[in-house]
Formats: structure tokens, sequence, C-alpha cells
């Protein structure tokens, strides 16, 4: 019978059961193997992406594992129209700045800072992160001089011939793109792709030092600079010799040097009027090792002599 027929040709409900399981099955292993491979893909190209990074970071002179600490002064200027720069100590990053979050903005806003031709980091912070990270810098570059301190201090009780001086800092991230160097004599250039490195650093210059830049008794020689690269650690200089006039301008009402107004100011009015290049600087007591008859016949070893002087503000 017709019906009969037709039921007897109809599947069962198993065999309708296990079509569906392996066609689903077909499906989800297709599907499975496509995101393999996909997944092989991006991690293909991931990793030559990756391998490739240290290569163009290093064709492109940029260096931002690490944090160097340098010295910059004047004292060729006049004569030679150079601006010595002189290493304390070169560190990763991540152990300077170890916290995620500020190393993460220092990073961001040495790029920033690199890339907009301004290289005073320190003033795109916030002012408590100001605070923070120039305290971290100093603490580090304090340690440079770790037993002078102990020496210093122990001058005022015992004869000794160590001194003081007030340095102040800041960080920068800047690269020069101007040619100059050589190995040893100017015949022998380094050539195509002579450039700076961009490098995060903390520069530090002597407080005496940084107010007669900023008053301009200590100016570019009439001759010019050395070369671009010198005139590129000028205008480094000068943007600190400017962060340091301001300063020093908000803490004793003027340019001058009067120290009465510091107790009068509120922390309120502090805020209120801050703006992004106030407090981008710190300053850091320095001991170290005089001669023993100085730079004259007079010796140096009065009590005196051997105490730290506040030599810009409060002289």
């Amino acid at each position: 019978m017709p019906v009969e027929d037709a039921l007897a040709r109809r599947p069962s409900p198993m065999v309708t059961l296990l079509k569906v399981v392996f066609s689903q099955s077909s499906m989800s292993m297709a599907a499975g193997a496509i995101l393999i491979s996909l997944i092989r893909l991006v991690w293909k190209i991931w990793s030559r992406w990756r391998a490739a990074k240290p290569e163009l970071l290093w064709k492109r002179h940029v260096d931002l594992d690490v944090v160097q600490a340098c010295i910059m002064t004047t004292e060729h200027l006049q004569s030679l129209g150079r601006i010595e720069k002189r290493t304390l100590f070169v560190k990763p990053v991540s152990e300077v700045f170890r916290n995620e979050y500020i190393l993460a903005r220092i990073l961001s806003e040495a790029e920033e800072s690199a890339e907009s031709k301004d290289p005073m980091l320190v003033s795109r912070l916030t002012r408590e992160d100001k605070w923070h990270v120039l305290a971290t810098c100093a603490n580090h570059l304090s340690s440079c001089f770790a037993p002078y301190h102990v020496f210093f201090n122990e001058a005022r009780r015992t004869e000794s011939y160590y001194k003081s001086a007030w340095y102040c800092f800041t960080l920068t991230c800047g690269q020069t793109a101007a040619s100059g160097r050589w190995f040893i004599t100017p015949n022998k250039p380094v050539g195509k792709g002579d450039v700076g490195t961009r490098r995060i650093r903390i520069v530090m210059m002597n407080e005496e030092e940084l107010r007669d830049v900023a008053s301009g008794v200590i100016s570019p020689p009439h001759a010019g600079m050395f070369n671009q690269r010198h005139e590129a650690r000028w205008n480094v200089v000068s943007r600190f010799a400017d962060l340091f006039q301001r300063q020093l301008s908000g803490a004793t009402g003027s340019s001058g040097n009067s120290g009465s107004s510091v107790a009068q100011r509120s922390d309120s009015l502090d805020c209120q009027r801050e703006q992004a290049e106030d407090n981008a600087i710190l300053r850091l007591h320095v001991p170290f090792p005089a001669s023993k008859h100085g730079r004259g016949s007079e010796p140096v070893s009065q009590l005196e002599e051997c105490v730290a002087k506040d030599v810009v503000l409060y002289e």
C-alpha cells in the first residue's frame, strides 16, 4: 500500500539524529580549522613584527628602554662653542620607574616631547606626578654621590676638605637631527645616518651656572656654536634656564634673591596659578672633595665652609 511504502521509506529518528550530529560536527571542524589557520597567521605576522621592531628602532636611533643621567656644562661655551655632556649613569627605565602606571605615562609623554621638539618632559605631567617623578630621579642621582654625603656630614666635626654645591635637574626626551660626530678626529666622521638617539635623560646642571644663563651672563659666542649638535644642546640648556628662572620667580616673587615671601605663599594659590612649566625642576645637594688649599693660598678647612649653602634662593 502507498502509505505503508511511504512509512517504510521514511528514515528512522536515529538516522536523522546521526545525520544532524555529523553535519554539525563537520561544520564545527571546518570552523575550527579556519580559526586555527587565522590564529597561526596572526601569530606569524606578530612574530615577524616583533623580530623586526628592534632593528627598526635601532635604525631610527630610538632607545626608550633606558634612562641616561648626565651633567651639562657651559665650561667650553665661549672658547669652543661647545656644551659638554657627561654621563652619570644609564639604567633600564623600568628600574628607575617601577610603577607600571607612571612608567607607561613617562614613555607616552617622552614620545610626545620628542615629536613636539620641546624636550622638557616634566612640564607635561600633573602637579602630583611631577613631584613623584622628580623625587624618584633625585634618589637615583643622589645615590651617585652616596659616600660623599657621609664624608661631607662629618666635615663639621673634623678637619676636612669636603665642600658642596647645589645642582638642578629635570627630565627630557629629544633627538638631535644634526650630524657632527666623529671617531676621535674630525677626518673620521660617523657619516650617513649621524643623528642623535631619542632617549629619556635626567639633565643636571649647576645652579649658579643656570642662573648665569637665565640672566644672560652666559650666552653663545659671537662666532657661533661648534656645530648643530652643540646648538641643539644649547637649546636644551636655554629651556632649562627658562624653567629655572620661572621657578625662582615663583619662589621669591621676583627674579631677585629674596626668600622672605616663600612662607607667605599658600598651596591653594600655587595650585590656582600653576601652569604646565611650573615645578618642572628640582634641586639636589652634591658634596664633593675640594683641593686642600682651594683656588688660592688660604686653606678651606674652616667650619663655615663645610655646610650646605643655598647659593641662589636665600643668599
